[in-house]
């Protein structure tokens, strides 16, 4: 017996609601342990088009320290069935069961892979623990048609291990209308951490969390300069969350987050005005305007091979960078200080490269 007892504090976990289910229900101790056993092998090793049949079962008994024939299989199964939410399915061409699955279909499992996998902000090794823990949700057959490591291995990620910690930090603060303070650093080429004002705390309010191109950014109010600012997660250390309430909640109030983070084409640089300029685009580049604006945006056509497109848009240097990136393939026609910019932008560039002007 007690043997038995270390087995089942060893493997129970979750499992333990299915042994208390069948307990209390007027089962006896080993035939509700039973049970979980059933339970968790076959939600460890079943799926549609994945089955196990009566051998299987006895085999994994047998393993577990309880021998037993197949007839005690189908009563098992049978039993098993009885509790509400649980779902076999016998596949007549296997002569194997198969258990359906409650909660994360398949697909949305794959995209919360994907997008742990994506995140610039996490470090490979934290993404991948993460990435262990969400297919442990999930059967083995499944569980391998999920990782995807070997996909994302040599992309570039944050050196910063403690971020998701850290985050989840920002979080509270937010929840709790409180201010969070933090030390903020940059990498130098040598890659050591330069901290900005000298290692002195940041005391800001923060409001919101975005991501941006793969990375994690705060938008938090700053009450010296009386604005918000943008400051990357994986930047900052040691956050504390702090007693004292936020400020700037009437200023936040008429921030659109959706129309500032399309019109930001830097998360770092915060121009004094925005603009709605018209651009001329050539039709095959629909698509980079529609992603970077969202599908409402509204695109008229010039002629057969333009269109033109109105946004908003703060004229900075990344933006102009931006367009720059399409070549000859987009045009801004209006207004005329941000065409007097960009034509700035490119002399002050060819310069450059003209050994005229400086870097």
């Amino acid at each position: 017996m007690r043997a038995r007892l270390k087995i089942e504090k060893q493997h129970f976990g979750c499992y333990r609601s299915i042994y208390n289910h069948f307990l209390n229900r007027g089962g006896y101790r080993m035939k509700a342990y039973r049970i979980a056993i059933l339970y968790r092998y076959l939600l460890e090793n079943t799926c549609k088009g994945h089955t196990v049949n009566a051998d299987n079962i006895v085999e994994h008994y047998e393993n577990e320290g309880d021998p037993y024939e197949i007839k005690a299989v189908y009563r098992d199964l049978h039993d098993l069935e009885k509790i509400e939410g649980i779902t076999l399915h016998y596949d007549g061409r296997t002569k194997g069961w198969w258990m359906e699955r409650e909660g994360l279909t398949t697909n949305e499992l794959r995209l919360i892979v994907d997008s742990i996998q994506a995140s610039k902000f996490i470090t490979q090794e934290r993404a991948r623990a993460i990435t262990g823990k969400v297919l442990k949700l999930t059967d083995r057959h499944t569980r391998a048609s999920l990782n995807r490591q070997s996909f994302v291995a040599g992309r570039i990620r944050s050196m910063n291990d403690s971020v998701v910690d850290e985050a989840d930090k920002l979080h509270e603060a937010i929840a709790s209308n409180s201010k969070v303070s933090f030390r903020y650093f940059h990498y130098t080429p040598s890659k050591e951490r330069q901290y900005s004002k000298s290692g002195e705390r940041y005391i800001v309010s923060p409001y919101a969390l975005q991501w941006n191109d793969g990375n994690y950014y705060l938008y938090a109010y700053v009450s010296e300069k009386k604005d918000f600012r943008t400051f990357r997660v994986d930047r900052m250390e040691k956050i504390a969350v702090l007693p004292e309430k936020r400020e700037g909640k009437e200023a936040f109030d008429k921030v659109d987050l959706n129309e500032y983070q399309s019109a930001v084409f830097n998360m770092f640089v915060k121009p004094e005005k925005e603009y709605t300029v018209k651009l001329r685009c050539v039709n095959k580049i629909a698509d980079a305007i529609i992603d970077r604006f969202g599908k409402d945006v509204m695109l008229i056509p010039a002629d057969k091979t333009h269109f033109t497109v109105s946004v908003r848009i703060q004229a900075t240097t990344p933006f102009f960078g931006w367009v720059c990136s399409f070549g000859k393939q987009m045009k801004i026609l209006y207004p005329p200080e941000v065409v007097q910019e960009m034509d700035k932008f490119l002399r002050e560039l060819a310069e450059m490269y003209q050994d005229k002007g400086k870097m």
